[in-house]
This record gives structure tokens, C-alpha cells and sequence, in this order.
């Protein structure tokens, strides 16, 4: 049954149609029921452009040698800011670090918050710690490799978490110009 419906679909086209209080509608109906067919534009195509690659050169073998990794040279937070302060009612803390060179294959970053290990190693360099309770806290950063030996160290940061409770006092309009 659904195969006869078929060839009655091929011949739909788009139609539009114009009722008694001048509302305009556009339907798909049999081509014998059309009164005013509308032609579509052709839909959009995309086609990737080539890519053209190198040849590759006689001395592959020494360009694919890659130079050993010698260590990092720097590991710092850029967020939070040093000394300061974090507003979030819902307890959460947005961690970014900067590290050179880039984190290694195999190499994790552990946080530990106010002396005690944040559960969990990180791939990345932005974490969102969650449920973090209002006050100042001390925030490290170690990168370690697969066997868990320290590899570098952050200097630790240290922020406040503020929440806004009922007795805070409203911030004060900024008095007009003039």
C-alpha cells in the first residue's frame, strides 16, 4: 500500500495560496491541485577546496625525529587573580593556568585546594571547581607524569570566595554626572 503512495509524492510541489482576508500560505500538495507553483532556488552546495600537500622530501626521517622533551618552563594561574575575589553564590570557581610548553602526552595537572587534593587529574588547563564555600583559600597546581612524579610546580594562589547573603548592603548608584 505504502509503495502506490509513492508516485504521488514525486509530483508534490510547493504552492501558495492566498485566503479571503489576505493571509498568504505556503503548502506541498499534488502538482493538479497547485494553482500558483513556487520555484525554489536550488539548495546550497559546499565543496571543499583541495589541499595541496607538500611532496615529501628526500630527508623525512630527520624532520620526523621530534627533539625530547626537556621540561616545562613555566606553570602559573592567570585565574583567580592573586589576592583576589571570586563572586559566586553557587560556590563555583574557575581555574585557568598557563603552562610552557604546552602539557605533554601522559601529563596530568593535580589541584589541591586549601591543603587537600581536588579529586580527579586534569588534561586541561581550565577547571571548574563547584561547591567551594565562601572565605579565603589557597590554591596549588602541580603537573605530574604517568608514574605520578612532580614534574612542576605553580606558586599558589590565594583568593576569597564571596557570596552575596541577605544582610549584604546594596551596591550604591554612581551619582549623576555634572
Amino acid at each position: 500500500m505504502a509503495l502506490l503512495l509513492i508516485p504521488g509524492l514525486a509530483q508534490a510541489v510547493v504552492c501558495k495560496s492566498v485566503g479571503e482576508d489576505g493571509v498568504v500560505s505556503y503548502t506541498d500538495v499534488p502538482l493538479n491541485e497547485c494553482e500558483q507553483k513556487v520555484d525554489l532556488p536550488d539548495y546550497s552546495r559546499y565543496s571543499p577546496r583541495p589541499i595541496d600537500r607538500p611532496a615529501p622530501s628526500s630527508n623525512q626521517g630527520a624532520d620526523a625525529q621530534v627533539a625530547p622533551f626537556s621540561g616545562y618552563r613555566s606553570f602559573r594561574f592567570t585565574e583567580p587573580a592573586a589576592g583576589g575575589t571570586v563572586r559566586s553564590n553557587e560556590g563555583q570557581v574557575t581555574v585557568v593556568m598557563d603552562l610552557e610548553p604546552a602539557l605533554q602526552n601522559g601529563h596530568k595537572i593535580r589541584l589541591t585546594l586549601d591543603g587537600e587534593a581536588v579529586s580527579g587529574t586534569f588534561d586541561g588547563l581550565a577547571v571548574e571547581l563547584s561547591n567551594i564555600d565562601r572565605g579565603s583559600h589557597s590554591l596549588d597546581a602541580t603537573v605530574v607524569d604517568a608514574s605520578g612524579s612532580v614534574l612542576v610546580r605553580a606558586s599558589p594562589v590565594q583568593f576569597t570566595l564571596r557570596k552575596t547573603g541577605l544582610f549584604d548592603r546594596a551596591p550604591r548608584p554612581a551619582p549623576p554626572p555634572g
